[in-house]
């Protein structure tokens, strides 16, 4: 249970670099910008270089921050998994199957970071599938529910 609890947090921490690189290489918040200056009205060619600059810096530091509260959040998750709690366990589960299906859509999109990116990605989704079932196996070895009596069927006794 600690293992999983580490493998993920250890996961995480490599997800968010990847993903803010992904965020840097797509220049997302270029994007973003010309979206809302459009959507509000502005010609893109009437900002100045500091403007852009600016609203591209408050995008991304957002979106780091948005990073970091994931990982806040997923780090509170874990804190209570580690204390077995069922709604945290739920949470894992969650969280590895839907991490896991992120994953493919980034194998999806090709190795454009790189051969590292690719594999990662290919990687993760091998080993999120398999913690998804290894803490959907072990449900009652890492929560604190009583695991139920085995039924063993009675003996009929033969008369003789």
């Amino acid at each position: 249970m600690i293992g999983t609890v580490l493998l993920l947090i250890i996961l995480d921490i490599v997800n968010s670099y990847y993903l803010r690189i992904w965020w840097q290489h797509r220049d997302i918040s270029i994007l973003m910008t010309k979206t809302l200056a459009t959507k509000q009205g502005l010609d893109w060619s009437e900002l100045s270089r500091e403007s852009i600059s600016e609203v591209k810096g408050v995008v991304d530091q957002a979106f780091y921050f948005f990073l970091f509260i994931v990982l806040i959040n997923n780090f509170f998750f874990y804190a209570f998994y580690l204390r077995k709690k069922l709604w945290a366990q739920g949470y894992v589960l969650f969280y590895c199957l839907t991490t896991s299906l992120f994953a493919v859509t980034f194998i999806y999109e090709g190795p454009i970071l790189g051969f590292p990116w690719y594999a990662y990605n290919i990687a993760t989704l091998f080993i999120y599938a398999y913690m998804y079932v290894g803490v959907k196996l072990l449900k009652y070895e890492t929560t604190d529910i009583a695991q139920p009596e085995p039924v063993i069927p009675a003996r009929e006794t033969t008369e003789q």
